[in-house]
């Protein structure tokens, strides 16, 4: 993925991670054996774009979370239970383990040894965050969406 478009969120997690992850929630929510979801749908219904959505759903598929399917009927599905992907399952093949190690104030020389003023602070919430993204899976988060607790989309959810 081009840097521009790695750079963080809002948060710890880069664009990229943010998209893959609201993507597959679509995905798992949407698809089915019979039903496979496109590109473009995927776009539209997140508000996404459509080029970088596209990019994300190939490198998530030559990285084996989700499986897709060429041809006129074709598209995107989970071939494996949702709830068997980790969040952090998701941001390693996107990002790898770096989101989870950074500095809170983007200094590339921080650690425990050599820290930053905000380093330990930040740790607590970073591990914190690291702790619920190894715990928490796909289909906790697609589970609280169909239940109607979240949202995914700013569209009615039609499961």
């Amino acid at each position: 993925m081009p840097d521009l478009l790695k750079k963080q969120a809002h948060g710890m997690l880069t664009k990229t991670s943010e998209y893959a992850i609201r993507s597959l929630m679509y995905i798992a929510i949407h698809s089915s054996e019979t039903n496979k979801v496109g590109i473009k749908e995927v776009a539209s219904e997140l508000e996404l774009p459509l080029h970088f959505i596209g990019k994300i759903l190939q490198d998530l598929v030559r990285k084996g979370i989700i499986a897709s399917v060429k041809g006129p009927h074709g598209g995107f599905y989970l071939d494996r239970p949702a709830s068997t992907i980790t969040l952090m399952d998701v941001v390693r093949v996107i990002d790898g383990g770096e989101a989870f190690k950074r500095c809170g104030l983007g200094m590339k020389q921080c650690s425990d040894a050599h820290p930053c003023p905000l380093h330990e602070d930040f740790k607590v919430y970073r591990d914190g965050l690291a702790r619920v993204f190894n715990k928490r899976t796909i289909h906790d988060l697609t589970h609280e969406v169909e239940a109607g607790h979240a949202f995914l989309t700013n569209l009615a959810v039609n499961s």
